[in-house]
């Protein structure tokens, strides 16, 4: 999210009353984490602007580094010209981001300069400054992908609302395929129905040679993904993936992800690289809905507990979940424990110690033990769960 503003528009104040600090890059901060206040020829201590390509060098790290694992971020800056805006558009396409615009561009230029005069000495910008910034953003518009706002519509806009999906017959929950296919299509052996709600909870491929299904899963994923009865979320298998077919270096990647079957079996199936892109930018970081009385918070890794604005979540953490594998009962303990009696969670992903479906509120769609697809679905009478042995192969 950009805050876009002449000096004394009032955006720090506005980070600051809606507690945005933990998630706020200030350009200003980051130039006295570099290089503390200087002397200016009359005198007075400034800001140094002699360091500036390093402090927008540091700043695009920083924030690529937020957006590598889906954090919110606020850029708390003038941000005046449209250029300043459009450099992270790669950065905003490549990890799916929604570009806001918080506009401050209403506040009247003498309010602004008087409030300025309020600073810190060394916080005051030079009016002839904010005359010429005033002037740019009046001149020039934010580019075209980016969505602007005016700072009262802050919560209203940015807020997480719960889907209601109460006009389904019924929800299902498809956990980890993790490439079985077979076990898959005896689920869906009737195919799709429009009165139904599906949602798919990531990993929807495995590795090694006994797993030659994950072409299937591919294609049958992207075939159904643009259905308007069809959500797919993200795993960590679709991250790493996503990494290994544009050629990215591989660091700390899942153990599934071995190049030496999975790729090759894809290109001989001819699942091509932007096959598989396309497909995931269909992907979510989760599902948050309401049905009937109920809500259900959907995650590939699972929560423990639901904030009242799950914007403020990264999608690390609904991908990966909250803790260590091993801490999947205390995930689920803490979410049944802080949540009300209608709210429940449904997740993949982790299940060392094999744990049912069902934990409290908490329903676990991860089948550690090998050979099973785990499902749960959602009717006017409640939740129901299933496990699909997988079909052995034949010879």
């Amino acid at each position: 999210m950009f805050l876009r503003g002449i000096p004394g528009s009032g955006k720090s104040t506005f980070v600051r009353e809606n507690n945005l600090e933990p998630y706020t890059i200030s350009s200003d901060s980051v130039r006295l984490l570099l290089k503390p206040p200087v002397l200016s020829v009359t005198g007075r201590p400034i800001i140094s602007q002699k360091i500036n390509h390093r402090v927008w060098g540091l700043i695009y790290s920083l924030i690529k580094s937020r957006m590598e694992d889906g954090d919110f971020t606020v850029l708390d800056a003038t941000n005046a010209g449209n250029a300043d805006i459009a450099k992270y558009r790669k950065l905003i396409r490549t990890y799916r981001y929604t570009a806001i615009c918080v506009d401050f561009s209403e506040i009247p230029l003498e309010i602004a300069k008087e409030r300025n005069r309020k600073r810190p000495e060394y916080e005051i910008v030079p009016e002839t400054v904010i005359d010429e910034l005033y002037s740019i953003i009046n001149r020039q518009t934010v580019p075209s992908f980016v969505t602007v706002i005016k700072p009262q519509e802050f919560y209203e806009k940015i807020r997480y609302k719960p889907f209601d999906f109460s006009h389904y017959r019924k929800i299902h929950h498809i956990g980890d395929i993790a490439g079985n296919y077979k076990a898959l299509m005896q689920y869906l052996a009737c195919g799709l129905n429009d009165s139904d709600l599906y949602i798919f909870l990531g990993d929807y491929t495995g590795s090694g040679v006994e797993n030659a299904d994950n072409a299937e899963i591919i294609k049958f994923l992207t075939s159904v993904m643009c259905r308007d009865n069809v959500i797919l979320l993200e795993g960590d298998h679709e991250k790493s993936f996503c990494r290994l077919v544009e050629g990215e270096e591989q660091t700390q990647v899942s153990e599934f992800a071995d190049t030496r079957y999975y790729v090759p079996e894809m290109k001989l199936a001819g699942v091509t690289k932007n096959y598989v892109l396309n497909l995931h930018k269909k992907l979510n970081p989760c599902i948050y809905y309401k049905f009937y009385n109920r809500y259900v918070l959907v995650t590939h890794g699972g929560l423990s507990s639901l904030p009242e604005n799950l914007v403020f979540v990264g999608a690390d953490q609904m991908i990966n979940g909250v803790g260590e594998p091993e801490d999947v009962y205390l995930v689920a303990a803490s979410f049944n424990k802080n949540t009300n009696e209608n709210t429940y969670q449904v997740h993949g992903h982790r299940n060392p110690e094999n744990f049912p479906i069902e934990n409290g509120r908490t329903f676990n769609l991860c089948p550690e033990k090998k050979g099973f697809l785990r499902i749960i679905t959602l009717d006017e009478n409640g939740f129901h769960s299933k496990e699909i042995k997988i079909p052995k192969p034949t010879f």
